[in-house]
């Protein structure tokens, strides 16, 4: 259920975001969300998602002009995601876009239930860290 769930959302947020796929709008406005250009790990590290993953959409964004790719100064390795003007006019155009989001989303829950639905994502989320641990034991038992 939460597979299709979310390629539901997916596939509603693509057919209405203009220009951009909801991943790529997702990596937006958590990069926007730093303090400072975030590096691609960090991104991928708040969206759950691997580094090459965020390089690859992040890749697409600078294609569109809304983000310039940077080596990191500290560390040669990394590269920071800097937001241009358009990538800023793209989050500023959609910022009232998450709260409709929820609104929408939720528009049948009562407040309780979103309370509920929000304290069992987050164990959701640890059940998920505890798969990922699971998964790598067993690699390193071979048995995967």
């Amino acid at each position: 259920g939460v597979f299709v769930l979310e390629n539901k959302l997916h596939t509603i947020l693509d057919r209405y975001l203009k220009g951009i796929t909801s991943k790529q709008w997702l990596v937006l406005v958590v990069a926007s969300s730093f303090p400072s250009p975030p590096d691609l790990s960090s991104v991928g590290k708040v969206l759950g998602c691997s580094r090459q993953n965020i390089k690859k959409l992040s890749f697409s964004l600078e294609k569109e002009g809304m983000v310039k790719l940077k080596q990191s100064e500290s560390d040669g390795r990394s590269l920071r995601i800097h937001i241009t003007d358009k990538g800023s006019t793209v989050i500023q155009n959609s910022k009232g876009l998450e709260e409709k989001v929820y609104k929408s989303v939720f528009k049948e829950f009562t407040e309780e239930e979103i309370h509920t639905y929000f304290s069992l994502t987050n164990k959701f989320s640890n059940g998920l860290g505890y798969l990922e641990k699971c998964f790598q034991e067993l690699r390193e038992k071979g048995e995967m």
